[in-house]
C-alpha cells in the first residue's frame, strides 16, 4: 500500500519507533509525534490515511481527542486506532468513536491486520464518494442542457427528503431516496436536446426516445453504495399508481416507495416551474393537480402527506376572480400535465 500516511501519537519514544519500523516495510509513511498539540499541528499540514492514537497523552485524554477528530470535517472519516496499556480503557475507547483498540505491547500481526483492513475500507469509501460526485456532476450537466431545469434535481431531492422524513423513514432509507431524487433523470443524457426543448406534446416516436431514460439511469447509478435500491427508484419514478406507467407497468404498492415519493416531488416541482411547453402553476394550483391525480397518477396517501408539508394549515381557498387573474382550472392543468408532457420532466 505505497504512499499511505499514518500519524502516530504516543508519548513513549520506544512505541513510536517500533510502530514506524513495523509499518515502513509495508509502504506506510509514518509521522510520529509525542503530544496532542503536536498532532494537531501535523493534521493542519496534511490529513493522514490512518491515525494511531495513545489513550493517555501528556496534554490530553486520547478518547477526548478521538471525539474531537470525529467532530472535525477533515478527519471525520479517517480511521482511528486507539492504543492502551490498560485493558479497561479499551471498551471506553470504542465509545469515543475509534475504529479499533490495540493493547500494548503491540503485536505486529494485529497491527498490520487492522491497519490494512481500515485503510482498504477508507479507500473503498473514498472511491464510492468520488463516483457519486461524478454522477451528480453528470446529472447537473444533463439539466444544464435545458436552462429551465438547472435547479430541478436539487428541488426534487429537497421535496423527496421532506416527504420521506414526514413518513418517519429510517435515516439510511431517507439518504437513499435523497440520492435517487438527485439522480432520477440522469438517464436523460441519452435524449436529444431537441426533444427536451419541444414546446408541444411529443409525437409517439419522440416519446419512445424519452422513455428509456429510466432504464439507462438505473444502470448508471447501480455502481453507487446501495446502488440496487437507488436504481429501483430511478427506474420506477414514472410508474403510475393505477398502472400504465413505464418501464414496467407497475401499479400500487408494486412501485417502490422511494419511486412513489420521487414521483410526487418531481411532479410538484415540474408543475410550479415554467417549461417550454407550459407556464408555471401557483402552489395552490399545483396541489390541486396532485389531488386530482391522487389514486390514479400518484399514491393518494403520499399526496395527502405532501400537501400537509407544503400547506400545513390545509388547502388554501382560491382567490376570487375579481381580485386578480383567473386561476387555472386544475382539471385542465392535470390533463395538460399528463397529455402535453407525455410524462416528460
Amino acid at each position: 500500500m505505497p504512499g499511505h500516511r499514518v500519524l502516530i501519537v504516543d508519548d513513549d519514544s520506544a512505541t513510536r519507533e517500533l510502530l514506524s519500523k513495523l509499518l515502513a516495510p509495508h509502504g506506510y509513511a509514518a509521522t510520529a509525534v509525542r503530544t496532542w498539540d503536536a498532532a494537531q499541528r501535523a493534521l493542519a499540514e496534511a490529513t493522514p490515511d490512518l491515525i494511531l492514537l495513545d489513550i493517555r497523552l501528556p496534554d490530553a485524554d486520547g478518547r477526548a481527542a478521538c471525539r474531537q477528530l470525529r467532530g472535525a470535517e477533515a478527519t471525520a472519516q479517517v480511521p482511528i486506532i486507539l492504543m492502551t496499556a490498560f485493558p479497561e480503557s479499551g471498551r471506553l475507547g470504542l465509545g469515543a468513536g475509534a475504529d479499533a483498540v490495540l493493547h500494548k505491547p503491540i503485536r505486529r500481526e494485529e497491527l498490520l491486520s487492522w491497519t490494512g483492513c481500515l485503510v482498504r475500507a477508507r479507500q473503498a469509501a473514498a472511491l464510492e464518494e468520488r463516483v457519486e460526485h461524478a454522477l451528480i456532476a453528470l446529472a447537473a450537466t444533463v439539466e444544464a442542457r435545458a436552462e429551465h431545469r438547472h435547479d430541478h434535481p436539487r428541488s426534487v431531492a429537497r421535496y423527496s427528503e421532506r416527504l420521506a422524513e414526514a413518513l418517519g423513514l429510517p435515516e439510511r432509507e431517507i439518504a437513499v431516496i435523497r440520492t435517487a431524487a438527485l439522480l432520477h433523470d440522469i438517464g436523460m443524457i441519452g435524449v436529444p436536446e431537441t426533444i427536451l426543448q419541444q414546446p408541444r406534446s411529443l409525437a409517439p416516436g419522440e416519446l419512445a426516445q424519452v422513455k428509456p431514460h429510466t432504464l439507462l439511469g438505473a444502470e448508471l447509478v447501480r455502481v453507487l453504495p446501495h446502488g440496487d435500491e437507488i436504481a429501483a427508484i430511478v427506474r420506477s419514478h414514472h410508474e403510475r399508481w393505477h398502472g400504465g406507467g413505464y418501464p414496467d407497468g407497475l401499479a400500487g404498492e408494486e412501485i417502490p416507495l422511494g419511486a412513489r415519493i420521487v414521483a410526487v416531488a418531481d411532479a410538484f416541482d415540474a408543475l410550479t416551474a415554467a417549461r417550454p411547453y407550459r407556464a408555471a402553476l401557483a402552489t395552490a394550483e399545483a396541489l390541486d393537480v396532485l389531488w386530482l391525480g391522487a389514486g390514479a397518477q400518484w399514491d393518494p396517501d403520499l399526496v395527502e402527506r405532501f400537501t400537509a408539508i407544503i400547506r400545513p394549515e390545509g388547502r388554501t381557498p382560491r382567490t376570487p376572480a375579481a381580485a386578480g387573474p383567473r386561476p387555472m382550472d386544475p382539471r385542465d392543468a392535470l390533463v395538460r400535465y399528463l397529455t402535453l408532457t407525455g410524462d416528460r420532466p
